[in-house]
Formats: C-alpha cells, sequence, structure tokens
C-alpha cells in the first residue's frame, strides 16, 4: 500500500469528487483524440460528452472563486465545438488565465495539452490535474543564501488527475504544454508534482546505475527515503537548477532564443545541475547527499533510457555527462563481457567543477550568439557524435552501456499514482 501525504481532508474530499466524476470523463474524452488533440469523425456524443466536461469544470472552478477560469475553459470549448472537433485545439484563454496558487493552497486545471514523459499515448490530449502547493520547509532559509528573484517554479503534491498526470513521468506542467495556435512570450507558472519523484527515481533511476555501476560505487543517498525528505530534497534541487539559469554572463532570461539552441541548451542544463551538485558538495545546503545523489543517477542513469533518446534533449544531457565523467576518471573501469563500472565521488565532484569552468570560459570568449551556437556545437560534439537523419546524436559503443536496464525498464506498466501518493 502506498503512503499519502498528510492533507486537509477536504481537498481529498474533493479530489475523491473530481475521481467519481470528471475525471473519469476525462478519461474517456482522451481516447478519442489524435496526438494533434483533433477529434476525428466527432459524433453527438463527443459533442455532448466534452459539453459534459466543460459544464463540471466550470462548476468546480465557480465553487472555488475561480470564476475567471470558468469564462475561459467555457469560451475556449464553445470556439473549439463551433470551429468542429475535427480541427486542433486552442485553449490560449485557459492557458493565460491560470495563476500560480499560494503556498498551502490548490490548484485545478483543464485543457488539452502535453503531459511529457507520461504513459502513451502522449500528445495535446485533453487532461486535468488537482494539486497542492507545498513549498520545502527549508527553502526561505536557502532562499537567503542563494536568492532567486525572477523565481516562477512551484512546488506541488499532485493529488489526483486524469490518465496524463496519475499515470507515467510527467512531473511538471509549463504553460508552454497547452494546445494553442500562438506561442507564449513569457512563462508566468512552472508547476512541478514533486510528490512523483519517489517512486519514479526508485523505479528507474536506480536500476540504471545498478545495472552499470559496482554495488559500493552506486550513490545511495537518495534510495529508501522518507517521503517527505524525498519531496524536500527534489524541491531543492528544482530550485537551485532553476536559479543558476538566470546567473552568469549569459542569463537565460536575457537570451532565451539562443538557450533554446539544442547545442546551447544541453550545455546549460548540465552547466546549472552540476552547479548545484557542487553548490551541496562545498556545504551549506540542505539534503545536499540527497541531492547529489539524485542529480547523478536521474541525468545519467534514468534520462538517456528514454525511446527517443537519440531525438530526447534530457537523454542528451545524461549521455554527455556519461563521457564527460569518463574522460575524466570519475567512471572507471571497462564495461566489455558485462563489466560493471566504478564511479569516484571526489573525482565525479572534480569533473564537474572542470566542466562548469569550461563551459564558463566558452561564455566569456565568445561575443555573439552565432559564435556561442558554433562553439557550444563544437563542445557536444565532441562527446554526443552526429547521428542519421532526425537523430541529435549517436551513442557509441561505450555509451551504450547506459542502456543495459532498459529491456528490462520497458517491460514494466507505466507507473499509476494513488490519490495525494507520497
Amino acid at each position: 500500500m502506498t503512503a499519502q501525504a498528510p492533507l486537509d481532508p477536504r481537498w481529498l474530499a474533493e479530489a475523491q469528487r473530481l475521481k467519481d466524476t470528471l475525471i473519469p470523463w476525462v478519461n474517456r474524452f482522451r481516447t478519442r483524440q489524435a496526438d494533434d488533440g483533433t477529434v476525428a469523425g466527432a459524433t453527438s456524443d463527443d459533442h455532448a460528452l466534452l459539453t459534459r466536461i466543460s459544464d463540471e469544470a466550470c462548476a468546480w472552478y465557480r465553487r472555488h472563486g475561480r470564476g475567471h477560469q470558468a469564462d475561459a475553459l467555457h469560451a475556449d470549448v464553445a470556439d473549439w465545438l463551433a470551429a468542429g472537433l475535427d480541427t486542433p485545439p486552442h485553449f490560449a484563454r485557459s492557458r493565460d488565465t491560470l495563476r500560480p496558487p499560494e503556498d498551502g493552497d490548490v490548484v485545478f486545471f483543464l485543457a488539452p495539452l502535453r503531459s511529457t514523459n507520461s504513459a502513451p499515448p502522449v500528445g495535446k490530449r485533453l487532461d486535468c490535474f488537482f494539486a497542492l502547493r507545498k513549498e520545502p520547509a527549508a527553502l526561505p532559509e536557502l532562499a537567503v543564501s542563494c536568492p532567486h528573484p525572477k523565481n516562477n517554479c512551484q512546488a506541488l503534491i499532485l493529488i489526483t488527475g486524469s490518465h496524463g498526470f496519475a499515470q507515467g513521468n510527467c512531473l511538471v506542467f509549463f504553460p508552454e504544454n497547452v494546445a494553442a495556435h500562438d506561442k507564449i512570450t513569457e512563462q508566468p507558472y512552472a508547476m512541478f508534482f514533486y510528490n512523483k519523484m519517489r517512486s519514479i527515481h526508485e523505479t528507474y533511476a536506480l536500476p540504471g546505475a545498478a545495472a552499470v555501476l559496482t554495488p559500493d560505487s552506486v550513490p545511495r543517498a537518495s534510495s529508501d527515503l522518507a517521503p517527505e525528505v524525498c519531496y524536500e530534497a527534489r524541491a531543492l534541487w528544482g530550485y537551485l537548477h532553476d536559479s543558476l539559469h538566470y546567473q552568469g554572463l549569459w542569463p537565460f532570461d536575457e537570451h532565451i532564443s539562443l538557450k533554446m539552441n539544442w547545442f546551447v541548451g544541453l550545455l546549460e542544463e548540465i552547466k546549472v545541475d552540476a552547479k548545484t551538485a557542487l553548490a551541496c558538495a562545498d556545504g551549506g545546503v540542505p539534503y545536499a547527499e540527497e541531492q547529489i545523489a539524485m542529480i547523478l543517477l536521474e541525468r545519467v542513469f534514468r534520462y538517456p533510457q528514454a525511446d527517443d533518446a537519440t531525438r530526447n534533449f534530457d537523454s542528451g544531457t545524461g549521455v554527455f555527462v556519461y563521457s564527460w565523467l569518463r574522460e575524466h576518471g570519475a567512471l572507471t573501469g571497462s564495461p566489455d563481457n558485462g563489466g560493471l563500472l566504478r564511479l569516484d565521488r571526489e573525482a565525479t565532484v572534480a569533473a564537474l567543477r572542470d566542466y562548469v569552468a569550461t563551459v564558463e570560459k566558452l561564455e566569456a570568449e565568445v561575443t555573439t550568439d552565432d559564435a556561442y551556437r558554433a562553439a557550444a556545437k563544437e563542445l557536444v560534439r565532441g562527446y554526443l557524435p552526429a547521428g542519421e537523419e532526425k537523430q541529435r546524436y549517436r551513442f557509441t559503443e561505450d555509451q551504450r552501456v547506459l542502456l543495459r536496464a532498459k529491456q528490462g525498464l520497458d517491460r514494466l506498466p507505466p507507473l499509476t499514482f494513488a490519490m495525494a501518493q507520497w
């Protein structure tokens, strides 16, 4: 039996009501949609079901003082029905009226959206989630030594949701995930369901590492954690990671277009995780060892397991870090004939320092976006060789050791999360 987060009974009652009514209707409608959100050959039953879903969600919004969300959803659904369900949905109003909850308050949202890393099929299907914002208890103290004046991230407990959130590994909801014809110009919220982390980490990251590393060198600090400790550690990692995007010579918010380049973004994503791990290693950060272990296990041993790994950004970061650690003597041994590698912690910390220094030197030397893109590509290609058409890179023979556990992990059913699973 899974543990349940200690929530106010009224929120659990609300969740049960959603599970008994709205959520099954949403899951039924999802089965009628293609990946782009359209419903081919829509019938009067499809129209009736979507209307019923909209009416129930709007009623929830109004009962809880969120009339602006009700108005937006009603208008978005009406426009979609008028245009025809065989046209791609456009739910910009719903997206733009959503406001992140205050710490301790709940949020509900419904729209066609892409629940990234969820259980297949993943597309712009109708989804909903009900969650409680719960910032880590250690955050106020950490924010003093590690301030983040532009923080737009929220740590949440997923209480319940439709299949896109209650099944699979979707940890985050961004406004750009919502099905819409326009592109967002700013990101007013980024909601992370960190209570899902414990099951994901133990199911995929730890076995992935155990298949590659000697038992004595597998980072264990993030194993068998109490639910509240895992939540705190993952939420603090998320805070530090995001705050570091806004620092340095080329801060993310001032160079968004540049940082969205695949090669530049890959170096950036690794850099902020490396700097997070180094901040933990240098002391003064709560749950430091837990965060270091999580970062290494998730980045290097879980992300490369994706089915589309050679096209997947996060997978690319993990494969790059693996080869960087190999080159810098932090991962030693030979994988030949099933051999295991040994991860040395001190050498890993030193390798991460060298990585940060290398990227920051690159950033100091380039003076234009084009120069940055060219230098980033050259650095990345030294570790991720070009792949075939439509692939960002290919696995080298040495890197393929990261896929040892994949066949077994692929046989596992998608994770299913119980109400407020802790």
